[in-house]
């Protein structure tokens, strides 16, 4: 009896792609007994994407019958885009083509000959991959007597059915999490999800932190497998572990960083070269930790690395991609400890020119730690702390250097987008300030020394032809360009966006350096360009101008940088077989599309909780006035951007003083009787009238203007459940809210609650309990 693989199946329906085939068929053709395993086979191949089983029960390959696979986004207006796979345009699938697919769900997109929205090709949802979301958060509320719960993200729906004897007499209001179960599972015609974890009551910073874990898919605990295989490396370098490496402890080395950080990846040496060929060159090293020594590939620890693929850096909270053991400890180069390293020992000239560079596995010690704001008083004229004053002339040095560095790199077309960030900072006590970062000669050292190492090592490994993951930034859509070009040419800054290169955008950034629109300038560029992300094919960096580019400097939270260590290693050791490098070149691919998946959700997390303090900010200052800078124009009304990076919008409902028209292509809101115009970028006063944290709003008002009295006493979450406090649950009451569901008394005050009704098409579901829903 002939074994069947996946595999063998696979061949060969890509060498017979002529029609979908039978079951009966393939039974017959491989002489099989039975179809056990077959089935088995095509069902696997059919959940993996690669083939697609038609209602006449037949299967066949995806393209030959127009059906590609791809990643859907849905947007809060209700339809979605798919993006394939493959590349090329996304599809959009109109709401009513979506099916039961929600967003990030991977599924199979049939294009068809129409075309949607911006002259897309549309398509329609026509099976699903792999569900994105298995626990949604939200808020529970009751309608008609239904538990429901109220997504956090609006691209997930406005609300789910709740498993009723799941969530007992909550309150309406309360911040909970719902496992899904999907209708494949259930058998039913609706998602619902059962109650999993109640999260608390009100607009609380550890609730919301929490929350943004789950909207986010991001993981707060390790396994234990994963801790037990950390806790079994050495806490200290030992001497076996030195074997083979040049030891570099004489160097005079240190690290540079936030007065805060804790992992420690980089490190820095200054060498002066004397003699005849090397006279006037100085050796700058670039020493990153090797974290590929501990974490070794196929191990616990790479797999839940790969899974996280990078730390996620939360207001007030850290979700390291390493467990504290390593990140923290054996692998973070601080002060005073042997570590191990992999260096690139960069010879330059005093002017920036690169002469000669070589990558060895090291040892180190980091002499000292130092901080940005130490190193910027330095640079500004002031002396660095007593016991690292002895660093203050290999600083000087650094500060020349990469200042030639970085003008070089500008020359050539590199763009450097100066964009007010503002740091969130969160006492013991719960205060919350807002603290402007800004680019500054500290920051500078550091940034042109890891894009010098990044893209030296991406030359080393081009021209070696081996395997790696790039980091890729493709030219800016056609479309988007001439948008741009529309609105740098209402604030008087002229491009050609037919024949647009980098170096032109650079020079309108150096251009309105120093002027009030210089912010929004910045902003508008970068929101015309693509994502960078991460690819196993060199397509070189349009926003850093280089040909080749990757990451290698951050190994201890980026996984793409732990795997470019290793194949580094590998070709320094000459390790890489031409098998090895056939097994690279088929992983790479979708490991490249995995780490930019996982970056894109790490910053919408970071983002998304940045706003929640935003927002919490603008709260505590409601009726305060305040100028910032026109930074979008909508028929809606204004969004206005703050110094401090906190934006809001001004409704077009509160300029109550005319009529005003939108006019798109000047990007202005006009009033039809007194001419009066809001354009992008002009600066504007406003008045913070109300902010809800928890939907993340900032509503303004234009000018000084006086916020009504019934707004400033409001104690009540805007567009919230009713009654909903700002002020956080006491200990006692959340306590209170986590007792077993079974245990609680009745809520006598919520008559909702207590007559909740089971959805008639759950009924046959229900019978069988809370847990493990199944039909």
């Amino acid at each position: 009896m002939m074994q069947l693989s996946k595999d063998e199946l696979f061949a060969f329906f890509i060498d017979h792609p002529e029609r979908p085939w039978h079951v009966q068929d393939l039974q017959k053709r491989f002489e099989l007994e039975d179809r056990t395993g077959l089935n088995k086979i095509l069902g696997m191949l059919v959940n993996e994407g690669l083939l697609i089983r038609t209602r006449r029960r037949t299967y066949g390959l995806p393209n030959e019958m127009n059906i590609k696979p791809g990643r859907l986004q849905v947007t809060s207006g209700g339809y979605g885009f798919v993006i394939l796979d493959e590349g090329g345009k996304d599809i959009f699938v109109p709401a009513k083509n979506l099916g039961t697919a929600w967003d990030g769900d991977r599924i199979m997109v049939r294009p068809n000959s129409s075309q949607g929205d911006n002259g897309r090709p549309s398509g329609e949802v026509v099976r699903i991959i792999e569900r994105r979301h298995n626990r949604i958060g939200g808020t529970l509320e009751y309608g008609r007597g239904h538990a429901i719960l109220r997504p956090d993200s609006p691209r997930l729906g406005d609300r789910i059915l709740l498993v009723p004897d799941s969530v007992g007499h909550l309150e309406a209001g309360t911040r909970l999490v719902a496992r899904m179960i999907w209708p494949e599972d259930s058998g039913e015609l609706d998602p619902f999800g059962e109650l999993e974890e109640v999260l608390g009551r009100g607009d609380d910073p550890e609730i919301e932190t929490r929350a943004v874990i789950i909207k986010f898919d991001l993981k707060d605990v390790f396994d234990p497998d994963t801790i037990s295989e950390a806790s079994a490396v050495p806490p200290k370098v030992t001497g076996e572990m030195m074997t083979g490496r040049t030891d570099y402890r004489h160097l005079n080395t240190f690290t540079i960083d936030g007065k805060d950080a804790k992992d420690f990846d980089d490190a820095i040496s200054v060498e002066r070269l004397s003699g005849r060929s090397r006279d006037g060159l100085v050796r700058i090293g670039v020493h990153i930790a090797d974290v590929s020594h501990y974490v070794a590939e196929g191990t616990t620890l790479d797999r839940e690395a790969r899974e996280r693929a990078t730390s996620v850096y939360l207001p007030g909270r850290v979700l390291p991609m390493l467990p504290e053991q390593l990140s923290n400890g054996i692998c973070s180069l601080v002060e005073g400890e042997s570590r191990l390293a992999l260096s690139a020992l960069i010879d330059l000239t005093r002017g920036g020119q690169v002469k000669r560079v070589r990558f060895r596995e090291t040892v180190i010690v980091s002499d000292a730690r130092l901080d940005y704001q130490q190193v910027q008083e330095f640079a500004d004229g002031g002396r660095l702390p007593r016991g690292k004053q002895k660093l203050e002339r290999d600083v000087r040095l650094l500060i020349k250097l990469t200042q030639s560095i970085r003008e070089a790199r500008q020359s050539e077309g590199a763009l450097d987008f100066d964009l007010a960030e503002a740091k969130v900072d969160v006492d013991e006590e719960g205060s919350l300030d807002l603290t402007p970062i800004r680019s500054n000669i500290a920051r500078q050292i550091v940034e042109e020394l890891m894009l010098l190492a990044n893209r030296l090592v991406a030359k080393e490994l081009s021209e070696r032809d081996v395997p790696t993951l790039y980091r890729v930034h493709e030219d800016p859509n056609p479309e988007k360009v001439q948008m741009l070009g529309k609105a740098l040419g209402r604030l008087g800054y002229e491009i050609d966006p037919k024949q647009l290169e980098s170096q032109d955008l650079q020079k309108v950034i150096a251009e309105a350096s120093g002027k009030p629109e210089a912010q929004l300038v910045n902003i508008l560029m970068l929101r015309s360009l693509k994502r960078a992300r991460y690819s196993a094919e060199n397509l070189g960096h349009y926003g850093l101008a280089f040909t080749d580019y990757l990451h290698f400097t951050s190994p201890i939270r980026r996984y793409p940088d732990l795997v470019v260590h290793r194949v580094l290693k590998a070709s320094l050791q000459h390790r890489l077989s031409p098998t090895l490098k056939e097994r690279l070149r088929a992983d790479f691919p979708g490991l490249a599309e995995i780490s930019s998946q996982r970056e894109k959700l790490a910053e919408e997390a970071e983002r998304d909780l940045t706003r929640y303090y935003h927002s919490k900010w603008a709260s505590e200052r409601c009726g305060e006035v305040f100028e910032g800078v026109i930074s979008g124009v909508n028929n809606f009304g204004l969004f206005v951007a703050l110094r401090n990076a906190v934006e809001g919008l001004v409704h077009i409902s509160n300029l109550d003083d005319d009529y005003y028209l939108f006019l798109e292509d000047a990007l202005t809101l006009l009033g039809r009787n007194t001419k009066k115009r809001y354009r992008l970028g002009d600066r504007i006063e406003v008045t913070i009238a109300q902010a809800n944290p928890i939907t993340r709003h900032i509503d303004l008002l234009p000018g000084r203007t006086a916020v009504p009295e019934a707004i400033l006493s409001n104690t009540k979450i805007i567009g919230g459940p009713k009654g909903l406090s700002k002020k956080p649950f006491s200990q006692q009451s959340l306590a209170q809210v986590e007792v077993p569901l079974r245990n609680r008394d009745p809520v006598a005050d919520n008559s909702e609650a207590q007559g909740v009704k089971s959805p008639k098409h759950l009924k046959k579901i229900l019978v069988f309990g809370n847990k493990n829903i199944r039909r």
